[in-house]
């Protein structure tokens, strides 16, 4: 190692701290050396990113997502528990250099016997109408729905039927709520309500999905004699401001199934 005799006294410690950490492998200054504003910082920030934790991940999931270690991740969030996270919170992930999209673990779905899932005829029932919604959310299934729904006091779940898309359920897997087993209406009398998982604003309806709902229709309409007039999308009822089920939703596909099926 080489010193210049002829430099200030006060750069000399400077200079040989400097050496050592060179000599011993460190590429970067410690902290405290970088100034007020620690122009460079630690190798764990350079190469990081913030990652936003959507509904239903967990600390595990999104651990493996990005190949960190999940120790690591609390260590970095200050987290004192792997299930101390909530919806829109933000995750620092130490060493990712791309967010990779989100991307749930998808369920294929379980071969259903929809007869037997809609069950048999109820002659004290008056069904007229079918309407489809979209739930609007990247996840979801009946229990979801139905623990949101008494929260928000409508009674538990909204819907007679829900069609999963593959996160929370099966993809295209058919769930019975409470009302369609009582035989109750939700909003409107008369009225057969069933929403599929999903944003379709923003995302297509899988072919599991509209293969289910496409079923599942077929079954009521035959059982109660419903006219292909009868079905609709929830933003075609008056006086409903939405475009549900969604710009993406196919509903001329179905419509034309459906009365090809009737044939």
């Amino acid at each position: 190692m080489l010193i210049n005799v002829g430099m200030r006294p006060a750069s000399f410690p400077v200079l040989f701290i400097l050496t050592l950490f060179v000599l011993n492998g460190c590429a970067k200054a410690p902290r405290s050396m970088m100034g007020a504003a620690g122009s460079v910082p630690p190798s764990s920030e350079a190469y990081g990113l913030y990652h936003t934790v959507v509904r239903g991940e967990t600390l595990y999931r999104i651990s493996k997502k990005y190949n960190v270690d999940m120790g690591e991740l609390m260590r970095a969030n200050h987290l004192y528990s792997p299930n101390a996270l909530a919806s829109d919170q933000k995750l620092y992930i130490p060493g990712a250099a791309v967010p990779p999209p989100f991307q749930p673990a998808y369920r294929a779905a379980v071969p259903q016997n929809i007869r037997d899932l809609v069950g048999p005829r109820n002659s004290s029932s008056d069904w007229r109408t079918l309407t489809v919604h979209h739930s609007a959310t990247t996840q979801g299934s009946a229990r979801l729905f139905d623990r949101d729904h008494h929260r928000r006091r409508m009674g538990g779940l909204f819907y007679h039927f829900v069609i999963g898309n593959g996160t929370n359920t099966g993809d295209g897997e058919i769930e019975v709520g409470w009302r369609w087993k009582k035989q109750v209406k939700a909003s409107r009398p008369n009225d057969i309500q069933i929403c599929l998982v999903g944003n379709f604003d923003k995302e297509y309806v899988s072919k599991a999905q509209f293969n289910g709902l496409a079923d599942l229709m077929g079954v009521l309409k035959e059982q109660y004699s419903i006219p292909l007039s009868a079905i609709r999308k929830h933003g075609d009822i008056r006086g409903k401001h939405t475009n549900c089920p969604g710009k993406h939703f196919p509903f001329d596909r179905l419509m034309a199934r459906l009365a090809n099926d009737s044939r």
